[in-house]
């Protein structure tokens, strides 16, 4: 059914049977709806008080539905048997009137008795009676027999709906009922009283109501129980009030069901075994079932069979009273809970259990025992959870320091503490590491490694990396056993810095390694995230396209591919879709990591990768923008490092350079020795287009034996040296540098290098190609989208800028200038800054640059002393 408001509460009940509204019951049309929608099975699960039938009464009489009808099913004993079942059911539509008396059911206790194919009578007598809906309460004790009948009814039958309400996980949301049936399920979250509800139930503003629904987790008992407290004249804080609800109930049990209770409510979740361990007690199935039909829990299904659940408000009661009368068995159960979460891969349980035993050893154990799920999905946790035991309490755990840093650096607000907190983990480290185990030593070592690098210290993360591998090369057997569940994450972390340390072939290497450790989903993603998106920047697209490919093959944890693990993956995706000249599908690959850009270490690269998608969309004017708003926003982050620093500075340069103002470009770019092959390209790329060719080639050849330079970057490095040699003259020179571009392009199906070419000199080596017969020469022939100049223009002077100009080469002095031409020192300022912003300048030496680069001045013309007053 479509999604239509809940209809007028109708008089009569659309359900036959259905029970009375109490009188405090609030509409709740959202679920109403829900309800509406028609699914085959609707599955409402929750514990005692937590609003079933409240619920599935108000929809019985405020159904938008007009064809809702059918009848109210009560389970009223355990395990009745099918017989005993479907005459109740029977019966039940029989008194509604929705069964002829002369029909299948009409005289079900002889049928039913007689029949040897009883679901296959069930299915023929249904399918004539019509529409119909049954609503069976308590379905808890309903045995799997006649769970399996009316799967087969609701199934066989297009007209036949069936709603269960029960306490606990039950057959019908099991895997082997979904694969046939559309299941919706409704469980105790869904039912929980929102903020707006639990105002309306007690007649309060809405702080007052929040206040409550926090206390109360929004149960619809516990709120019902703090409006009886207010009817009494009684206004007491909710949650003393809910304490002493429930303290009071638990009391009045019998002593083994009352001991039970509160020893066991220190876990999250009570499986038989925890059970036994906890209260020693060898009849703890009868007990759970017990406290289970009291509905003080519900049972859920967990790894190797169910386990019991306490509701929250009977949790948090009976673990408030314990910490409060007896705090040494509650530490001392609570350290049981954690070893018994550790063990059962519960690992944000076993943390919270362990603060609560004031056991930071044990907090640390569990962390190092589960360091890949904390690292990328419970930072946040250990951070909430940790927090309020203060520094002078953690300043010797440097794994728990660490995380609690991860937990703040996720946060922009943040941003500071967590620096601070890095800095003090990495020192607690350093300064254990060396009477540490060898398992120890590598958790420090990792630390360090992730510390150094997430604050903007590459060379030393690096560093601390090549350590980190070389201790887990050495490591015994045994010690690689025990530290099995770090070394995907110590390989990744190590190859990350190194990639930021300006390595990508190592990068690649530990990232290699990082894969063949992967025991996960979110493990391999980050390895193939990483090695994506070193090939796409580096220029090795065929290997990118390849890792891309496996990424986009398989099914991820949600969120995944669009949050941190997988953001090298959108980086890839983007590179490539640029190289394909599809800016549109590069920027939907880098808009997947919008949410994440402020707080990500990445940020340097997505930055430039942004750039180019602008420069191909939106001019370079807009790309420039962009990046110095990026650079702005960043620049209070201390993870900038010296690669990511150097690729952004070339990046400005290109973009400079795009724009009309190459001078501009090579006064921005660092005066940086040795220079790197990415400066290098930038600082030619800009000559080339200001007209100075043979410069453009001594630069590119002082970055030559540096070495290390990236396929995209010799390929841009070959382009621009046969652009600059054939621009210069004979053409013929530029031949090697030009079949050496060529290979690359077409080896590696690069094709953003030639967009950053200007088209005439494109336009040039193409000829030069097909003169000389060049293998790969048609690559230069495809068309390709115009974004560099081909030469800056010569600004136009007026003549007294002229004479300004030839006055400011002879002397720096504004007071000589001023002299010679017989006008004011103020007139001279004034008429500089205008010669200034027209060449695109800021100093006198950057201002004669540009005129003799623009023939304004000739080469050799006098260059007085520096700029005086």
């Amino acid at each position: 059914m479509s999604d239509v408001p809940p209809g007028p509460a109708r008089d009569v009940p659309a359900l036959h049977g259905a029970p009375r509204l109490p009188s405090w019951a609030v509409p709740r049309p959202r679920l109403v709806a829900a309800l509406d929608r028609g699914a085959p099975l609707t599955v409402v699960r929750a514990p005692a008080g937590g609003g079933k039938t409240v619920l599935l009464a108000e929809w019985a009489r405020a159904s938008a539905d007009p064809g809702l009808r059918g009848a109210w099913v009560p389970v009223a004993a355990p395990s009745p048997g099918r017989l005993a079942f479907w005459g109740q059911v029977a019966a039940t539509l029989v008194d509604a009137g929705l069964v002829a008396s002369d029909g299948p059911l009409g005289d079900a206790v002889a049928s039913l008795a007689e029949v040897t194919d009883l679901r296959g009578f069930l299915t023929r007598a249904f399918t004539r009676l019509g529409p119909v809906t049954l609503v069976v309460d308590d379905a808890d004790r309903l045995d799997e027999d006649v769970v399996d009948d009316l799967v087969h009814v609701v199934a066989g039958v297009p007209d036949v709906r069936v709603v269960v309400a029960c306490r606990s996980v039950t057959a019908f949301e099991s895997a082997q009922v979904r694969l046939v049936l559309d299941t919706l399920v409704l469980d105790g979250a869904a039912l929980a009283l929102t903020v707006e509800e639990t105002a309306q139930v007690l007649g309060v503003d809405a702080d007052r109501a929040a206040a409550v629904r926090q206390a109360t987790d929004g149960s619809p008992l516990a709120v019902r129980a703090v409006l009886l407290e207010r009817e009494a004249g009684t206004e007491v804080d909710p949650r003393q009030a809910l304490e002493q609800l429930v303290t009071s109930a638990v009391d009045a049990l019998d002593a083994p069901t009352r001991e039970f209770a509160a020893t066991t409510a220190t876990a999250d979740v009570v499986p038989p075994d925890l059970a036994r361990t906890l209260t020693g007690t060898d009849d703890a199935d009868a007990l759970l079932e017990r406290v289970a039909h009291l509905g003080l829990g519900t049972w859920t299904h967990v790894p190797g069979g169910r386990a019991l659940t306490y509701t929250s408000v009977v949790r948090h009661a009976l673990r408030a009273r314990l910490r409060r009368e007896d705090p040494t068995r509650f530490r001392a159960l609570r350290r049981a809970v954690a070893v018994w979460a550790d063990a059962h891969a519960r690992p944000v349980e076993a943390v919270e259990a362990a603060v609560d035993a004031e056991d930071l050893d044990l907090v640390t154990a569990v962390l190092r025992h589960h360091w890949r799920a904390f690292l990328a999905e419970h930072a946040g946790t250990v951070r909430r959870t940790v927090a309020p035991l203060g520094l002078v309490r953690l300043r010797r755990h440097p794994v728990i320091l660490f995380l609690l840093a991860l937990g703040h650096n996720a946060d922009r607000r943040s941003r500071a503490r967590a620096v601070a907190l890095f800095g003090l983990a990495t020192a607690t480290a350093r300064a254990q590491r060396r009477r540490a185990s060898a398992p120890d030593r590598v958790a420090m070592r990792l630390i360090e490694t992730v510390a150094l690098r997430v604050t903007g210290r590459a060379g030393a993360a690096a560093h601390a990396g090549d350590d980190l591998l070389a201790l887990l090369d050495d490591l015994a057997p045994a010690d690689r056993t025990e530290v099995e569940d770090l070394l995907n994450t110590a390989y990744l972390h190590t190859a990350m810095a190194y990639l930021y340390d300006g390595r990508p072939d190592d990068a690649v290497a530990a990232a290699e390694r990082a894969l063949a450790e992967a025991r996960h989903d979110l493990g391999h993603l980050g390895a193939l995230s990483l090695l994506g998106g070193v090939h796409a920047l580096t220029g090795s697209l065929e290997a990118a396209e390849g890792y891309a490919a496996d990424v986009r093959a398989r099914r991820w944890p949600e969120g995944a591919v669009d949050g941190y693990t997988g953001a090298l993956h959108q980086v890839a995706e983007a590179v490539l879709a640029l190289e394909a000249l599809d800016p549109a599908r590069a920027q939907a690959h880098l808009d997947r990591l919008a949410p994440h850009r402020e707080t990500i270490e990445h940020w340097p690269l997505l930055a430039h990768v942004q750039a180019h998608v602008d420069l191909l969309t939106s001019g370079a004017e807009t790309a420039l923008e962009r990046l110095a708003a990026t650079r702005r926003t960043q620049a209070r982050r201390q993870s900038t490092h010296r690669a990511t620093g150097a690729l952004l500075d070339a990046t400005h340069a290109l973009l400079l350079t795009a724009a009309g103002r190459p001078l501009a470009a090579l006064a921005a770019l660092p005066d940086a020795r040795p220079v790197t092959p990415a400066l290098a390209v930038a600082q030619a790329r800009a000559e080339l287009v200001a007209g100075r060719p043979a410069q453009a080639v001594v630069s590119l050849a002082a970055a030559g034996a540096t070495g290390g330079a990236s396929l995209r970057t010799q390929t841009e490095h070959a382009l621009l040296e046969a652009a600059a040699l054939a621009a210069e003259g004979p053409e013929e020179q530029a031949v090697p540098a030009l079949a050496r571009a060529l290979a690359l392009l077409r080896v590696h199906h690069l094709r953003l290098p030639l967009v950053l070419l200007p088209a005439r000199d494109r336009s040039r080596l193409a000829a030069l190609a097909a003169a000389h017969g060049l293998p790969h020469a048609d690559v230069l022939a495809a068309a390709l989208p115009a974004v560099l100049p081909d030469a800056a223009a010569a600004p136009e002077l007026t003549p007294r800028e002229e004479v300004v100009l030839r006055a400011l080469a002879r002397t720096g002095s504004t007071s000589q200038i001023a002299t010679e031409l017989v006008v004011s020192p103020h007139t001279v300022k004034s008429q500089l800054r205008t010669l200034y912003r027209k060449l695109d300048a800021t100093s006198r030496s950057s201002a004669l640059a540009a005129a003799r680069a623009h023939g304004l001045l000739d080469a050799d013309a006098a260059d007085g002393a520096p700029h005086g007053g």
